[in-house]
């Protein structure tokens, strides 16, 4: 455990000194003077308006959240909305905060439902059915923009084929997580007995929670069509408003973007947070520059980059603050 310990760290300060490193190099690159002027020419008003965007976005992310999650519980057990959304925001900070970014801030949201009095089982599989739909629509989102940008020529250099593979070998997985889910096999009992898990001690009671939990999942596809069909098209329109908030931007930077220039950058940047580094820190600023000197657009890319690191300082700084006095609730009912 504490060998596990060190290695997380570790691995956690490497990818942190790496994106700083190339952020540094970034701010020196473009000018800091220049970075300073763009961000004073943005203005307060755009940047208040931007973070109402995605504050309404964050409600849709909840509200399928919601969806899922009343699905698996008694009426009297579901969690209100503006709950569940603070509950999200604790998420979405944990995982900002940590390498596995599309995944760390899930166990917290888990432990906060059930402290909700949500049962374990339901909780989990709400939680995880959540996270497949919304990496499945970013994922073919990241790829049609790839596609695009190999029509348009591009990628002709070879720049965009790592990307693409990543992203369609990550598509694989989830399309076979969605199978045998959808067709009651069991996709993590599979990988269990496939990695030859099962031999442990502890997995055996631990392989019967997970049938549970997994048939839960199986049983909110069951003659749901509409409802599971209302969900996919939800999560590309809200993975679509990442164009929208690229629009908004550069508007307000003086630019006004074309819907397909709107397209790649919200799309092919957003690799970098898929890459184990905390909030693609570095990655995600260099993936901006490098898409805007191809595009042609003349933003400073740190500005812009910094422009989005402002909405999510204020998203983690409620996360945070949500999730310390949620934990001192529930120590104290512990111990009462």
């Amino acid at each position: 455990m504490k060998n596990r310990r060190f290695l997380s760290r570790l691995f956690l300060l490497l990818g942190l000194i790496l994106g700083g490193g190339l952020l540094l190099a970034l701010i020196k690159q473009t000018g800091p003077q220049d970075l300073l002027d763009s961000l004073v020419a943005f203005g307060w008003l755009p940047l208040l308006g931007f973070i109402g965007i995605s504050l309404l976005n964050f409600g849709l992310y909840t509200w399928r959240w919601k969806l899922i999650l009343d699905d698996m519980v008694e009426p009297k057990q579901r969690v209100s909305f503006p709950r569940l959304f603070m509950h999200r925001m604790s998420g979405y900070a944990a995982g900002y905060l940590t390498p596995a970014a599309q995944v760390a801030g899930e166990p917290i949201r888990v432990a906060m439902v059930k402290s909700d009095g949500v049962p374990l089982q339901p909780a989990t599989s709400s939680v995880v059915l959540d996270l497949a739909f919304e990496i499945t629509s970013f994922v073919v989102y990241v790829i049609a923009g790839l596609a695009l940008a190999f029509a348009q020529g591009l990628g002709a250099g070879g720049d965009l084929l790592l990307p693409l593979v990543f992203v369609l070998v990550l598509l694989g997985i989830l399309g076979s997580f969605f199978i045998f889910t959808v067709s009651g096999a069991g996709f993590f009992h599979r990988l269990i007995s496939g990695l030859g898990l099962r031999r442990l001690k502890f997995m055996q009671k631990f392989e019967t929670w997970l049938e549970g939990t997994e048939k839960l999942m199986t049983k909110f596809f069951v003659g749901k069509g509409a409802k599971v069909l209302f969900i996919v098209l939800l999560s590309f329109v809200m993975t679509a408003f990442r164009a929208v908030e690229i629009v908004f931007i550069t508007h307000f930077f003086g630019f006004e973007v074309t819907v397909r220039d709107a397209f790649l950058m919200s799309t092919l940047p957003g690799v970098a947070l898929l890459l184990p580094i905390p909030g693609g820190l570095g990655v995600f600023e260099g993936s901006n520059a490098a898409m805007f000197a191809l595009l042609g657009i003349g933003i400073n890319p740190i500005a812009f980059t910094m422009i989005v690191r402002s909405r999510d300082l204020l998203f983690i700084a409620i996360g945070v603050v949500h999730a310390v006095l949620r934990g001192e609730k529930i120590i104290y009912a512990k111990r009462t």
